[in-house]
């Protein structure tokens, strides 16, 4: 596909097919939720032209970034209403623990087959990473402490944020990780993220385990009220 189709994709898969969501979530902040849907619809569009991923939409990663942006796209028009990043974090967080996620059940064939393909996309990454990407560290378990994880060294998340001087929001993107490995039950544990200030972030995961959220470690920075049962 040309740069212009695979932006079109992405628009259509990742922000388009929001729109439901989206409009929920405004809807918790102002009236006028066609106009900021509207609005954040012309912010995803400018971001699409220098997006990370875009021409390679099917990379490990890519998803999370696309995700991503669309909520800062979002979180960006309802700034300039006077929305406070910790208000629309939560707002974000509490809206996903409610949504029913199906979380797809692997057999431990399918999983060495997705790490072992996620693995060498990670060590390409530290060699070949275009301007804007991850840079990843695969890290493989023993069984007893972790299944497997990564390290992020480059977080193409920050990357995007930092244009649009939304770090703060970072933070909250971080602890959608927490959310959907407890939907799950994926037991993730991390120590820190590049978005709290720490040196990468540590993703660690062990299916049932016992998991170690962000939000409890760095409560100055996400600020997470849960409204709801997980």
């Amino acid at each position: 596909m040309s740069s212009l189709e695979n932006q079109l994709f992405v628009k259509n898969t990742f922000f388009n097919q929001a729109h439901v969501r989206l409009t929920r979530l405004a809807g918790r902040f102002v009236t006028d939720t066609d106009a900021v849907i509207a609005e954040a619809s012309v912010i995803f569009d400018e971001m699409l032209t220098n997006m990370a991923y875009v021409d390679k939409p099917q990379h490990p990663l890519a998803s999370a970034l696309f995700t991503c942006s669309v909520n800062l796209s979002l979180y960006l028009a309802l700034k300039t209403r006077g929305v406070a990043v910790h208000d629309f974090g939560n707002a974000m967080l509490n809206g996903l623990m409610r949504a029913p996620i199906p979380v797809p059940q692997e057999s431990d064939e399918m999983l060495r087959e997705r790490l072992a393909q996620f693995a060498a996309w990670a060590e390409a990454s530290q060699t070949n990473a275009a301007p804007g990407e991850d840079v990843v560290e695969f890290v493989s378990g023993d069984g007893a402490d972790f299944e497997w994880g990564y390290n992020v060294k480059s977080c193409a998340i920050c990357h995007q944020a930092a244009k649009h001087d939304a770090l703060d929001l970072v933070p909250y993107f971080c602890a959608v990780d927490d959310v959907m490995s407890d939907k799950g039950q994926q037991g993730l544990r991390r120590s820190g993220s590049l978005a709290v200030g720490a040196s990468h972030c540590d993703f660690r995961y062990q299916r049932g385990g016992e998991p170690h959220r962000l939000a409890e470690q760095y409560p100055e920075q996400i600020r997470f009220v849960q409204l709801f049962p997980a």
